[in-house]
């Protein structure tokens, strides 16, 4: 298996299903649709971050760890499923909010608390402020004897996206699939950059359309470019080709602004449940969806050419966003 050498835990059921979108795709002409259903991993209510923290997590049992520290929003995916593994593994989870305690737990929040977490409230401080003082948690469960490890965006947990890759690749050659253009998420980079490496070193069989849910194309691009040489850094195995040509970034469906919802998105987080009983949420997966379909109704994406939209769940938070599909 390739990476063999790095140390990793088992935490997911591959390959996720990989369906063909008739219905929607009919919405706009397109036969060529078929969704990757990364939301479909049975730890933790799913989603893209099972497949990061086989390998985030397999460095924290390697090196003894005891306890599990990571940091986000309330509605963190990452938190959510970071208390999930660690849970499954025997861990302890600490998780380090950003935000002020809300009176009532709901969406991820609430399964953070089902699955035994101890959540910490620093209240509405910069992402900068919450990093730096999740490290002095840290350290101060250090002085109390505990191993701690810090889930950390890099190229480390990236690798389960470049893994991804591979799976995708091997799973459309024994469906007989054919697929030239995959539909990927850009938020902080990691899963984007672990996808577009594995492409980059299967030599390229798809192109990916990242689109930006957070960040300008600059800024995104600048991520992903430090988390591709991390990922170099760490695997030793440098592709013969560049990210470049195996990717292009959009920002043009960010809208207002991360969590923002627009148009086209909500347009999708009605559309696909009522054509495939898919459902999606507004932060990361509905404007994903939209803009992968964009490109294809604006003929960037050849209506002949068959694309992979990957979902990458977050399903969670939707019943926090009740406000943006009430009837």
């Amino acid at each position: 298996m390739f990476f063999s050498h790095i140390p990793r835990v088992r935490l997911a059921q591959d390959p996720t299903p990989l369906e063909h979108a008739l219905r929607y795709g009919g919405l706009f002409n397109y036969e060529g649709l078929y969704i990757k259903r990364d939301d479909a991993f049975l730890l933790g209510m799913g989603g893209n971050k099972v497949r990061t923290l086989e390998f985030l997590l397999g460095e924290a049992v390697d090196l003894g760890a005891d306890t599990i520290v990571a940091a986000g929003g309330l509605q963190s995916n990452q938190c959510r499923l970071a208390a999930a593994a660690a849970a499954k593994l025997g861990l302890s989870c600490v998780l380090v909010h950003n935000d002020d305690e809300p009176p009532r737990y709901q969406g991820n929040l609430l399964l953070d608390h089902l699955a035994g977490a101890r959540s910490i409230f620093l209240g509405p401080v910069l992402e900068e402020d919450r990093e730096r003082q999740a490290e002095e948690i840290a350290q101060n469960l250090k002085n109390e004897g505990h191993v701690p490890y810090i889930i950390k965006n890099s190229g480390r947990g990236a690798l389960g996206y470049a893994q991804g890759a591979f799976e995708l690749h091997h799973q459309a050659e024994k469906m007989d699939i054919d697929i030239q253009h995959v539909g990927m998420v850009g938020a902080m980079g990691a899963t984007a950059a672990g996808f577009v490496y594995g492409t980059a070193v299967l030599g390229g069989p798809f192109h990916v359309h990242v689109i930006s849910v957070e960040y300008s194309r600059s800024h995104l691009y600048q991520l992903m470019k430090s988390l591709w040489e991390n990922i170099i850094s760490i695997t030793g195995v440098e592709p013969s080709v560049n990210m470049e040509e195996v990717m292009t970034i959009y920002d043009d469906y960010l809208g207002e602004g991360y969590a923002v919802p627009t148009d086209l998105s909500i347009r999708a987080a009605y559309e696909l449940p009522r054509t495939e009983g898919i459902f999606l949420e507004s932060v990361y997966t509905s404007k994903t969806l939209a803009g992968l379909r964009d490109l294809i109704e604006k003929k960037r994406i050849a209506k002949e050419e068959i694309s992979c939209y990957v979902h990458t769940g977050g399903l969670p938070s939707l019943f926090t966003q009740a406000d943006d599909y009430q009837p």
